[in-house]
Order: C-alpha cells, then sequence, then structure tokens
C-alpha cells in the first residue's frame, strides 16, 4: 500500500492546478458472468473503476495524470490503485523530456503486439491493450529528419497482477513470490529505444530493449511460479496503409537468460486488413482481419497461432461497433473466440459488451488451464 499512498498522494498535487476545466473522469461498473466454472470458483463478478484524466500546461511545460481506483467485491487481484501517467513534460536540450509515470504503447498488430515491451500488464483486469500498469521512468523524445526518435530509462520493475485462485481468467492455483534473473529483482534497471518514420504509404519502427521481459516463465505444479528473465531484443514494426488495405508486420528478435536456461527466440505477427466501405449502401466499414502469429518462447501459449476476424464500424452518432476474433494454434489444440461491442447512448453514458471463450482438446495446454474462464462482461461506462 506505500505505493499506492505515493502514487495517490503524487497525482493529487498533480491534479490540484487542473481543476479549471482540464479534468475528465470516468466511473465504470462491471458485471461478469462466466458460464462454464468449477465448482469452488466464482459464478459471477461485480466490480467498479474510477479513472481521472488531467492535465495542465504551463510557459512550455505539460503535467499529466491518469489516476485509477478499482474495486472488486470478491478478486483482490482486481483491486488497485494506480496512477497510471502521472509525469511532467518539459523541453531539454532539444528533446522533449518526460518525469514520473508514463505509458506509451508500441506495435501495429491486431491480436498481440510483441514489440510492447515498456509497460506491464494489468492482467487481472482482464482488458486487453488498455490495461496497463504505469511505469516510473525517464524518457525523452526528439523529431529528427529521419524520424521520431524516443529513449527510456525505466527505473524498476513492476510485476505483473493474477487473479485470485478461486476468479476469472485463472489456473485455480495459488501463486508464489516472483523470482527474478537478474539479481537486483525488481528494482534492476531497464533502456529501451525507439525509432519510427514514415515512406510514403509505410510507418516503419525500430527499437531495442534490455532489461526484464514483461512476462514471466510459469513453472506450475501444485502452484504457480513466476520467473522474470533476463532480456535483451530488437524490434521491428511496419504497416502499409493503402485505399481499403491495411498490412502489418511485428517482429521481436532477442535472448533470454532465466533462471533455469538462456535462449535464443524468435516472436513474429504479420496481418493484413481489408476493409468494404459502404456496403449493401450503407454507411458501415466492414473489415476482415486476418493475423499470423509465431512466437518460440517459453512464455508463449503456442508457437503459432493463426487469427481471423471481423470489425464492422457502424458510422453513426452512438459510434457504435464491434470486433469479431477467433484463434486457434496449428495443431488445432486450442482456440480462443472474443466478441467486443460499445455504443454510446449520449454524452455521459456508453456500454460495453465483451466476452471471451476458451477451447483446448488438452488440460495441459495453456489455455486448457484455463478451461473454465469462459466469460461474458457487461461494463457501463459514465462520463463527467
Amino acid at each position: 500500500m506505500a505505493f499506492a499512498f505515493r502514487s495517490f498522494a503524487f497525482v493529487l498535487l498533480l491534479v490540484q492546478p487542473a481543476f479549471s476545466g482540464e479534468l475528465n473522469s470516468r466511473l465504470s461498473s462491471r458485471l461478469d458472468f462466466y458460464p462454464d466454472r468449477s465448482d469452488g470458483t466464482a459464478s459471477e463478478g461485480r466490480s467498479a473503476e474510477l479513472k481521472i484524466d488531467a492535465f495542465h500546461d504551463f510557459d512550455d511545460g505539460r503535467i499529466v495524470a491518469e489516476l485509477i481506483a478499482r474495486a472488486d467485491h470478491k478478486d483482490s487481484g482486481r483491486r488497485i490503485i494506480e496512477a497510471r501517467q502521472a509525469y511532467l513534460r518539459t523541453p531539454f536540450a532539444g528533446f522533449d523530456v518526460f518525469l514520473g509515470n508514463r505509458q506509451e504503447f508500441w506495435g501495429k498488430a491486431e491480436s498481440k503486439n510483441v514489440v510492447d515491451v515498456i509497460n506491464q500488464s494489468d492482467a487481472a483486469a482482464n482488458e486487453g491493450k488498455s490495461g496497463k500498469l504505469g511505469a516510473l521512468s525517464i524518457s525523452a523524445e526528439r523529431y529528427l529528419d529521419i524520424g521520431d526518435l524516443q529513449l527510456w530509462y525505466i527505473s524498476g520493475f513492476r510485476e505483473k497482477t493474477f487473479n485470485d485462485s478461486d476468479a476469472h481468467p485463472s489456473s485455480g492455483l495459488p501463486v508464489n513470490v516472483a523470482q527474478y534473473a537478474r539479481k537486483d529483482g525488481k528494482n534492476a534497471d531497464d533502456f529501451a529505444a525507439r525509432l519510427s518514420s514514415f515512406f510514403g504509404d509505410w510507418d516503419v519502427a525500430g527499437s531495442v530493449f534490455y532489461g526484464t521481459a514483461r512476462d514471466p516463465i510459469l513453472s506450475v505444479s501444485s502452484s504457480i511460479s513466476p520467473d522474470y528473465a533476463m532480456q535483451k531484443s530488437i524490434g521491428l514494426e511496419a504497416q502499409y496503409t493503402g485505399d481499403v488495405t491495411l498490412l502489418k508486420w511485428e517482429s521481436l528478435l532477442g535472448t533470454q537468460s532465466s533462471l533455469q536456461d538462456k535462449h535464443d527466440f524468435v516472436a513474429a505477427v504479420v496481418g493484413i486488413e481489408y476493409t468494404y466501405y459502404g456496403p449493401f449502401e450503407t454507411m458501415w466499414d466492414i473489415g476482415l482481419v486476418g493475423e499470423i502469429q509465431h512466437d518460440d518462447r517459453p512464455q508463449a501459449a503456442a508457437n503459432q497461432f493463426g487469427v481471423a476476424g471481423v470489425r464492422l464500424v457502424f458510422n453513426d452518432i452512438a459510434d457504435s461497433n464491434i470486433l469479431f476474433l477467433a484463434s486457434t494454434d496449428r495443431k488445432a489444440d486450442q482456440s480462443l473466440v472474443s466478441l467486443e461491442a460499445s455504443r454510446r447512448f449520449n454524452n455521459f453514458t456508453s456500454l460495453k459488451l465483451s466476452s471471451q471463450f476458451y477451447n483446448a482438446r488438452t488440460l495441459s495446454s495453456a489455455f486448457g488451464q484455463l478451461s473454465d474462464d469462459d466469460a461474458v462482461t457487461l461494463t457501463l461506462n459514465m462520463f463527467f
């Protein structure tokens, strides 16, 4: 709780000057239903989350804060008080320098982002790409003639969050204290850099990372033991934007050194998204998504996955949209089907429906451990 108290105190100091209208809040009420739950696990979940976004400009600088506080009536793993962002941006020596907790997303693909190495995932929140923890860091950005340069120093490591053993998604086993390959453990420093640019219809980026791998290697017996490896990697991103076609590429090449061994790895996602604009004389956009994942790291659920999906954007005043994705591994042993749909009722409220369904032929597989974690989630958001 010491970290939570410091985060709250810092955010309150940052938000104080921003009450002149530069403040936005969202209150979310969430219901989760688990249709295939095992005996002794939760049949449903209820939670509430308050998110506050604020910024204040002064001279050439800006103060930014993003605070979340989430309560769950059963799952202590989902309870959190977090300064996801709380930083000062100021110019220095031709760079924009950022000091404090900051979030940053890297990647192009829809189903998986192997190059997204800055922030830790708030896995217990089960919110996909949007569920991230803040990274206490010093970062700098500068626009060069050849593109945008980012430099990162991250002063400490945030562990992945886990749900309670009787909650969802969960293997049903208790989680042990994490182990680290680096001698300084969670106090070890991380370093990263990224250069992004564009050439005609192509957006490209290259990155390097030296630090603690964000996903732990999980050893499973009567409990789960997370092992955080040391990672050195090079990332590459590319996206071609045509009139109706997006071509996407992400790859990560590197080495991981865990407590048990050291191994080289390759992870990549290649995909295409083709969009039909206004089919059947409607205002809709229909996007067809196809991606192939390859990942030979021990953290991956399988070496290869194929992903197919449909994105439907209604282009209405309610901002209605639907995204359906289905993925299966190369051996057709594991599959995951997910659906997300959202709609605004007015300027103050919106509703989101999401679901995920796991299937596995063998219980020893990664998705086999999640066989009772099928979920249907309904979230009501109120903005003020």
